[in-house]
């Protein structure tokens, strides 16, 4: 009897390390300019190699941006953009990611190896993104944009609005503050963005519905110029790339429409910034 209560335990032991959660760590795999990591009351330089611990705050600076390493996913921070690590754990079946986005803008490649589960989540002060699919970004006014997959976004309730990256501004960094304004309570389910789509979710807890960017970088020409002429040729020039992005041709053919060679350059550059990141 006791034998069989000794292997009883063992197993459970085994269980239980097997599903166990452990905290990880962060690494950096990039660097640009000048970006630093909050420690006590200190900002210190990081660099290519380096380790982010759960509940750091990582900020970078002007033209500066990076690329952080989270379990098996990768996180692009862009120019001033400050981001809290609030989670970052891992057990056999699973990987825990949560990121708080207090300013600025990031791009996520989720990724599941080993069939395991990504629970991956960023925050802001008036969103939460669940990654359903792979790939997308979130800004700090709220813009969500996918690029692949299905992503869950909901808006973040009053007392979920907590500003957990406190702390000094680097003196390198200019970035803007939050003005801490409570988020109104959040729908009744999140919204289902899907890949070539845009939404954003205002300080008053609306989200506006699911646009395609393809919409998006056609509306963009059309405001650059300035003639009706201009702007039905520019229209159907646009109309004519696919609905997942806009292609170059569409986008030379846009530009060969408007009067000036300043304002073409300007449409054409005005569709490559709202296409899909391919």
């Amino acid at each position: 009897m006791k034998k069989i209560f000794g292997i009883l335990m063992i197993l459970a032991i085994l269980a239980f390390a097997g599903s166990a959660l452990f905290a990880a760590d962060a690494t950096v795999t990039y660097v640009s300019g000048k970006v630093e990591v909050q420690r006590g009351s200190s900002w210190v330089a990081l660099k290519v190699g380096d380790l982010v611990h759960p509940s750091e705050v990582v900020s970078t600076g002007f033209q500066s941006e990076a690329k952080v390493k989270l379990a098996d996913s990768i996180m692009y921070m862009g120019p001033l953009t400050r981001v809290t690590l609030e989670q970052l754990s891992s057990t056999e079946s699973q990987d825990n990611v949560n990121v708080y986005l207090k300013t600025g803008a990031v791009r996520s490649q989720v990724n599941h190896k080993d069939n395991k589960r990504v629970n991956y989540q960023v925050r802001t002060s008036v969103a939460v993104a669940s990654a359903r699919g792979t790939n997308y970004s979130v800004s700090g006014d709220g813009t969500v944009i996918g690029y692949s997959g299905v992503i869950a976004v909901a808006a973040v309730p009053a007392a979920a609005d907590t500003d957990t990256g406190a702390g000094e501004t680097p003196a390198s960094e200019e970035s803007g503050t939050s003005d801490g304004t409570a988020a109104a309570a959040p729908a009744a389910k999140p919204v289902l963005l899907k890949a070539n789509q845009s939404l954003k979710v205002t300080a008053s807890g609306s989200i506006s519905a699911p646009v395609n960017t393809t919409v998006q970088a056609a509306a963009t020409a059309v405001s650059a110029v300035s003639t009706a002429s201009a702007k039905e040729s520019v229209s159907s020039a646009a109309s004519a790339a696919s609905t997942s992005t806009v292609t170059s041709t569409a986008a030379a053919a846009a530009a060969s429409a408007v009067e000036t060679p300043a304002t073409a350059e300007e449409t054409k550059t005005g569709l490559k910034i709202s296409v899909t990141l391919e």
